[in-house]
């Protein structure tokens, strides 16, 4: 969608222009311990610098001036990327098709790539902060024997020690050096990154919706839609169509008359009915009280019919007792009068036998 410059971006000369000035002055501090040229410097300060030159190197990568190589290098895949984004994205509007997100993501996450961001924050802190360590070593290193008992010794002693602490400071001096070309690089690179990037943006802007354009294409896009029903509404409200909807209204209006007396005569009918219906429920309300109390008539005559036919059956049963009893002694009485009729038949009998 928009137009890159396609020319990669060599690493090493920035590289080297980073690394130029802290190893010409390394150089020289060199030239000044081999005596070429005057410039006192101990064995200890020169490996102590050395050492500082190192850690800077390692940390020339994470520099924004020579990340600045990787932005833009790898910058079109990020193109590709936010094209893809934004294609997935398109949003037509008023007959007008832009993309509608946010971008800035997508160029935050590259930036983040290119470099460790750890590294590139602590690196003007770092350089000053070794360059004194440096210095208290060479000055602890260089420390002389201040026992020695002789005057003349002793200013030999100090005059040594001084000489140390002077050589020394090359340290301090070089890690804050350091540090000063460090901040200057990067800040240099940061703006050339966010050149690129606002440059980038920019062109990005005519395939963006931003929320201004959105909110007043919706007011031209709803005013458009109002237009247009007006003007159908205009088109449908002629004066046939009023007529014809007055026609309608007188119709419906006839109708919910009828339906309206209809109701009446129903409600009327309804309301007959009732009556007839609560008549008919108070009539059955009162054969329901006559019934219950001939009900209670009757419960009362049954029981009066069970307590007479209770005493009945008792005075049956006393009766039946007693018939009892009568037909046993009558039994009894038989029973003595056939024994009797026996011994007598039997008596008269063995008279006969006896008499002949």
């Amino acid at each position: 969608m928009i137009e890159l410059n396609e020319k990669k971006i060599s690493h090493s000369p920035r590289f080297l222009m980073i690394l130029s000035l802290p190893l010409a002055l390394f150089l020289l501090l060199l030239l000044g311990f081999t005596n070429i040229i005057p410039l006192k410097v101990e064995i200890h300060s020169i490996i102590i610098i050395f050492l500082i030159l190192l850690i800077f190197m390692f940390f020339i990568p994470h520099n924004a001036w020579y990340s600045f190589s990787n932005f833009r290098n790898s910058l079109s895949d990020v193109v590709k990327e936010v094209d893809n984004y934004l294609l997935e994205n398109e949003l037509l509007i008023s007959g007008k098709k832009k993309s509608y997100g946010n971008i800035d993501s997508f160029f935050e996450k590259h930036i983040n790539n290119i470099r460790n961001d750890n590294f590139s924050s602590i690196a003007s802190s770092i350089f000053p902060t070794l360059g004194i360590l440096g210095t208290f070593t060479a000055i602890a290193i260089s420390m002389p024997n201040f026992t020695v008992e002789s005057k003349a010794a002793l200013e030999n002693e100090i005059t040594i020690l001084l000489s140390g602490v002077g050589t020394a400071f090359y340290a301090s001096i070089y890690g804050i050096f350091l540090s000063i070309w460090w901040i200057f690089f990067e800040k240099r690179g940061m703006t050339k990154i966010e050149n690129d990037l606002n440059e980038i943006k920019n062109q990005y802007k005519q395939y963006l919706w931003n929320k201004e354009e959105v909110e007043l294409y919706k007011i031209i896009d709803n005013q458009e839609r109002n237009e247009k029903f007006l003007e159908k509404i205009e088109n449908v409200i002629t004066p046939e169509y009023i007529y014809k909807l007055d026609s309608i209204a007188k119709a419906k209006l006839e109708l919910i008359e009828k339906i309206d007396e209809e109701f009446k005569n129903s409600e009327q009918r309804l309301s007959k009915n009732y009556l007839t219906l609560a008549k008919l429920f108070e009539a059955t309300s009162m054969k329901q009280n006559s019934i219950l109390d001939d009900f209670v008539s009757l419960h009362a005559s049954i029981l009066k019919t069970n307590e007479a036919l209770d005493k009945s059956i008792n005075e049956q049963d006393n009766n039946s007792k007693a018939i009892r009893n009568e037909t046993y002694s009558v039994l009894s009485s038989l029973e003595l009068v056939s024994s009797d009729l026996k011994s007598l038949g039997k008596n008269l009998i063995e008279h006969d036998i006896k008499s002949k």
